[in-house]
């Protein structure tokens, strides 16, 4: 018995250790992880990324690009600092997406792929952005293409996830040229 009980005492200090470490229970109730899916889902934009807005050149790369309207909290804290300090803690933080499948050409009728295998992945929180006189946290990532384009058509299917299998799949239309504008509000 003396010879186990160094066994189970290190045991439960390993078990305790990996708890204390342990990725935090997701604090949000499934209705508004839901509700955020919805939104979400509803307003991804196709965009030019910023070089091609500059230069207006042939590209291989563009943005999918949601918003959310941020909480009074985060807004009153924003009129205060002029900046709002992230703490991991924001609903969107725990959103993932995955590219379900896709279909994209060029201008020349070529099939397009995309270069990075996307699963799973986080979105990238982008700049606040004003909507309908609304302060809003922006998300999305970047499509890498294996070519060139100066006009791409075709769709996207996303699907946004959330711990708690709470998911929403939506199906993007892309038709994008290199010589259209930033679609978002100006600021």
């Amino acid at each position: 018995m003396k010879k186990l009980l160094p066994l189970v005492l290190s045991a439960l200090l390993a078990l305790f250790a990996c708890q204390a470490y342990a990725t935090p229970r997701f604090p949000y109730p499934a209705d508004e992880a839901r509700a955020l899916l919805t939104h979400l889902g509803a307003h991804v934009m196709v965009l030019n990324s910023d070089m091609t807005l500059i230069k207006k050149k042939p590209a291989s790369e563009f943005d999918l690009l949601t918003y959310y309207p941020l909480p009074k909290a985060k807004v009153d804290e924003y009129k205060r600092n002029g900046h709002i300090v992230s703490r991991n803690d924001d609903i969107a933080e725990f959103v993932t997406y995955r590219v379900k499948d896709y279909e994209l050409t060029n201008e020349k009728h070529e099939k397009l792929r995309m270069k990075d295998d996307i699963r799973a992945a986080s979105l990238q929180d982008f700049a606040l952005w004003t909507y309908d006189n609304v302060l809003c946290s922006q998300r999305g990532f970047q499509v890498k293409l294996d070519k060139t384009f100066e006009r791409v058509k075709g769709h996207i299917t996303l699907m946004f996830e959330m711990p708690g299998n709470v998911t929403r799949e939506i199906r993007v239309p892309i038709d994008l040229s290199i010589a259209d504008k930033d679609p978002r509000p100006a600021i």
